[in-house]
């Protein structure tokens, strides 16, 4: 763990610093992206195998960080990012961590943010079809009008716990931990007893081996994760662009049957235009029609708006 290099002599003070939590909350941060852009490449390189986790992101999320966030905080009292900064969660009170505070925790970790993430990007498709002239009731409009302002005060809230944790004036970092009143504290080390002439001897249970492998894994996992976020943001590297380019996919049965024609009019292209998304082109006026009815491409069913239209330039097009 990152905490066994950080901390070779023993911590007299309990609460740990500021940089300790904020790197397990940017950590925390960081997993959400990261993994996306692994399966956005997978399913670039592979679309047929990968294309549905790309489309149910958000659900594949779901179930692997909640195995995951739920075996951390049963085994460890913490969340993978804060023991793997050497850091446990326990109740500002009774210094223990009791079921309830591991059900919250759970519910605080997993659910909570995909809740958010799923009211985000329904806010935005809501106000994507207000720019577009669509049809959006009231009650909606005023929900993606109001939820910058919440993001604000959110935001704001973390700042002054930031400030008031280094000030030592809380115990607390942030306002989740708050409203659970836990605080985070340094984890105990238990290194393992056994050896590798031990699971020779058969001293050593398969499961033991088993989960002291996986659970090494998930922390090199999360540094690999972390090297991702840093290379897709410093200076473009991580560009999908920069990766070695995959084979083109093979064409299915539609791509035959709609060459050369609209699939909305099945005449010829006027005014050409792709969904970028899928690659199907389209007459713009069919195309532009049909995604202020529906949101998606009209062959592969797969999510689109007005803005993933490309134009197509030809030479009858002087």
């Amino acid at each position: 763990m990152a905490a066994k290099g950080a901390h070779i002599t023993p911590n007299i003070e309990v609460k740990p610093s500021l940089f300790e939590v904020l790197a397990a909350d940017s950590l925390n941060i960081t997993f959400y992206p990261a993994i996306k852009r692994v399966v956005d490449f997978l399913a670039t390189a592979k679309p047929a195998v990968f294309g549905g986790l790309v489309r149910y992101y958000d659900e594949f999320y779901l179930v692997f960080n909640g195995l995951v966030q739920g075996y951390y905080i049963q085994q460890y009292g913490g969340s993978l990012a804060e023991v793997f900064y050497g850091l446990t969660r326990q109740s500002l009170c009774s210094k223990t961590f009791s079921r309830k505070d591991r059900n919250w925790s759970f519910v605080v970790l997993v659910l909570v943010p995909y809740a958010v993430r799923k009211l985000e990007k329904a806010c935005a498709r809501w106000k994507e079809d207000y720019e577009n002239a669509k049809h959006v009731p009231a009650h909606r409009k005023q929900l993606f009008r109001l939820l910058p302002y919440l993001q604000a005060c959110y935001e704001g809230a973390k700042l002054i716990h930031y400030v008031s944790y280094l000030a030592n004036v809380t115990k607390t970092h942030s306002p989740s931990l708050r409203v659970l009143e836990l605080g985070l504290t340094y984890l105990a080390e238990e290194e393992e007893s056994w050896s590798f002439k031990d699971i020779l001897q058969g001293k050593v249970r398969v499961a033991t081996m088993i989960s002291a492998a996986l659970l090494r894994w998930l922390e090199l996992s999360a540094f690999f994760l972390q090297f991702i976020e840093w290379w897709q943001t410093e200076a473009n590297i991580g560009d999908l662009s920069k990766l070695p380019i995959p084979d083109a996919p093979d064409q299915d049965s539609n791509a035959n049957k709609y060459a050369n024609v609209c699939p909305i009019c099945l005449q010829k292209h006027i005014i050409p235009t792709a969904v970028s998304v899928s690659g199907y082109v389209y007459c713009y006026r069919c195309i532009a029609t049909h995604l202020q009815r529906e949101s998606r491409c009209p062959v592969t069913k797969y999510p689109a708006t007005i803005n993933d239209l490309i134009g197509i330039y030809t030479g009858d097009d002087d």
